[in-house]
């Protein structure tokens, strides 16, 4: 059974955040089940579809019948947590597209994830008989657009399905929230954990063995991949190319200097996780209370300021791609030499 990166680390999250004391991958249902509730699902089939056709024009169901939709239904993961007043179901459907999820169109990947969630609803009661959970789409890389519009429409299928009598949350994790809320917190947690079979936090651990062996292999991580193109280096550049290079020496002096701050939450996540994005640095360099060593008030306009040699800039220190943010490799060199004191 091949088992995704993405599906992996869910079933860790399942396994130590939501406690689950059950937790299965590639969840698929068997041909020699029951279906419970069989009425009440084609009534809910039947108003899902004419919801979407009417009020959106979407064909969530491109002509499948319910026993098709139950037949060919696989949810990534399926965890379930049990305690002594109530037991809770999660079923998340994951997306790891390196260059951002890409189902089609813009409506054509909400008409997918609304089937997807929709399909889990109709699972759920009719093999679990649970009337209540969360139904989870995660993705660590969503084009904002797409969030912009699936957010609302996950929240109005979550009322839908409430009007319809279930307890379902119907909740996304993309981007951000993906890091935040899914990813570091099982990053953390693994170093206590040895489990052989939990994919993700395995490599995590191996990566870790590494890193922290030397201060060059952690930072050479945040390079940019592509053949160095190194410009020469001006005594005391002021506007050229590389006008940080002399600039980093003073920056790694002043700990309360902001560009100081904001390299140094660099390393500091670098070493953490192994690479950095771009929501990870901003939430640590706002957060004045959890990380007051590199709060950094203006962070935006500071940090765009390092991305840039023109101009009045601080100057160029940080490539940025839009989500993952590497080290311009021409001052790498310089930062390799003063790194010991972004991080002192």
């Amino acid at each position: 059974m091949k088992i995704e990166t993405g599906e992996s680390l869910i079933y860790s999250w399942l396994r130590h955040e939501k406690l689950c004391q059950i937790a299965q991958l590639n969840w698929k249902p068997s041909q020699y089940w029951n279906i419970d509730n069989y009425n009440d699902l084609q009534t809910l089939f039947e108003k899902f579809d004419l919801y979407y056709k009417d009020k959106y024009g979407y064909d969530i169901f491109k002509g499948c019948s319910l026993e098709q939709l139950l037949k060919q239904a696989e949810i990534d993961v399926v965890g379930i947590a049990f305690s002594e007043s109530a037991q809770s179901i999660y079923a998340v459907d994951v997306a790891y597209h390196a260059a951002g999820m890409n189902y089609g169109d813009k409506d054509k990947t909400i008409t997918k994830i609304i089937q997807k969630c929709i399909r889990t609803v109709l699972c759920l009661l009719g093999f679990f008989s649970m009337a209540t959970g969360e139904i989870i789409f995660a993705s660590p890389k969503i084009n904002p657009s797409i969030e912009k519009e699936l957010n609302p429409m996950l929240d109005e299928l979550t009322n839908l399905v409430k009007n319809l009598g279930l307890e379902y949350s119907v909740l996304l994790y993309c981007n951000e929230a993906f890091f935040s809320d899914i990813m570091q917190p099982i990053i953390v947690k693994g170093t206590k954990i040895a489990d052989t079979s939990e994919l993700f936090l395995r490599s995590v651990q191996m990566y870790q063995m590494f890193a922290q062996s030397t201060k060059s292999s952690a930072l050479a991580y945040g390079v940019r991949t592509e053949k160095p193109q190194r410009a020469m280096a001006k005594t005391n550049t002021v506007y050229g190319d590389g006008k940080a290079i002399d600039r980093i020496p003073k920056w790694a002096a002043n700990p309360d200097q902001n560009n100081y701050r904001i390299i140094r939450a660099f390393f500091q996540l670098l070493n953490e996780y192994g690479r950095v994005n771009r929501p990870a640095l901003e939430e640590r360099c706002q957060s004045e209370q959890s990380h007051p060593d590199v709060y950094v008030k203006d962070f935006r306009g500071n940090f765009a300021s390092m991305k840039t040699d023109k101009g009045n800039s601080h100057g160029k220190v940080f490539i940025d791609d839009g989500y993952n943010i590497t080290i311009w490799d021409d001052v790498i060199n310089v930062l390799e030499k003063y790194y010991n004191l972004f991080l002192g």
